[in-house]
C-alpha cells in the first residue's frame, strides 16, 4: 500500500479527495446535529438543577434518527446521499417533495475535499497526512459551526488541543525551538498591547 500511494502520487491525491468528500458528508451532520445535541444536554442539566423531572427524549445523536428531509421527513437513502453527485443528480431538490436543499451541503463536501486533497499534496503519504486531516476536518466542522451558533463545543476543541500536543510530542510538524519562540513572541505581543492600552487610558 505504501509504496502504491509513494510512487504513485495521482492515486494517493485521488483518495484522499474522495475520503475528503465522504467526511464532509458526515460533516454535515455534526454541524447540524452537535449543537441541538448540546443545547438539549444543557436543558437536562438545568431541568435537574431546579428539581424537575428530566423528560425522556427520543435518541437523538450523530447516529441516529437517520437523515430525513427537513420540509418533509423524507428519510434519505444511501444514494440520494453521495457526496457532491446526489446533489447534482437530484438538482437541489429533495426526491420526495421536490423542496429545495440547502447550497450548505455540497460546499461543506467540497470544501472538506479540496482542503483534504492540499493536505495530502503538501505532507505526502504518512503518518503527519492523517494528523492533518484530522486537524483540517475539526477546524472546519467548527468554522461552520461558530458560523451559525457563535459557539466552539468541547467535545471537538479540548480533544484537538490534547490530541495536537501529543502527536508534537517528538517534533512531528516543529521543533521545540520554534514552539518556544512561538510561545515567548506571543506573550511579548500581549505584553506590548497592554502596555499601549494603559497608557492610553
Amino acid at each position: 500500500m505504501q509504496e502504491l500511494f509513494t510512487g504513485h502520487p495521482a492515486i494517493w491525491l485521488s483518495c484522499a479527495t474522495l475520503l475528503g468528500l465522504l467526511v464532509g458528508s458526515f460533516l454535515n451532520v455534526v454541524i447540524h446535529r452537535l449543537p441541538i445535541m448540546l443545547e438539549r444536554d444543557w436543558q437536562a442539566q438545568c431541568a435537574d438543577l431546579r428539581g424537575e423531572p428530566v423528560r425522556d427524549a427520543d435518541a437523538f445523536n450523530l447516529v441516529v434518527p437517520r437523515s430525513t428531509c427537513p420540509h418533509c421527513g423524507h428519510g434519505i437513502a444511501w444514494y440520494e446521499n453521495i457526496p457532491l453527485v446526489s446533489y447534482l443528480f437530484l438538482r437541489a431538490k429533495c426526491a420526495h417533495c421536490r423542496a429545495g436543499i440547502s447550497l450548505r451541503y455540497p460546499v461543506v463536501e467540497g470544501l472538506t475535499g479540496l482542503m483534504t486533497l492540499l493536505t495530502a499534496w503538501q505532507f505526502g503519504f504518512g503518518w503527519q497526512s492523517l494528523a492533518a486531516f484530522l486537524l483540517v476536518w475539526a477546524l472546519l466542522a467548527l468554522a461552520f459551526i461558530d458560523l451559525d451558533t457563535h459557539l466552539l463545543p468541547d467535545n471537538i476543541t479540548l480533544p484537538l488541543l490534547w490530541l495536537g500536543l501529543i502527536v508534537n510530542l517528538n517534533d512531528f510538524f516543529t521543533t521545540i525551538d520554534s514552539k518556544m519562540d512561538t510561545f515567548f513572541f506571543c506573550n511579548l505581543k500581549n505584553s506590548c498591547n497592554c502596555k499601549r492600552f494603559v497608557f492610553r487610558f
